[in-house]
């Protein structure tokens, strides 16, 4: 079986397998739609690191546990 390693597949992998109340992902979501608005339509990782660690900054500062599950 041959894995296809591009972005995409990454970006759907995440997307797709990650958990809806993981913060992680309102923080992806947050950055990638943040960037877009600046005209961006590629992103590397330097790049979205600041945004997407600012994310997660931000929902810590209003919780204090990462995950938005009652079981987390």
């Amino acid at each position: 079986m041959t894995v296809d390693l591009s972005p995409e597949h990454y970006f759907r992998a995440v997307i797709l397998y990650g958990r809806n109340v993981a913060t992680y992902k309102f923080a992806l979501g947050t950055s990638l739609l943040a960037l877009a608005q600046e005209g961006q339509n590629f992103v590397p990782l330097d790049r979205l690191a600041a945004p997407f660690a600012d994310a997660l900054l931000e929902h810590l500062r209003l919780e204090d546990k990462q995950s938005t599950a009652a079981s987390s």
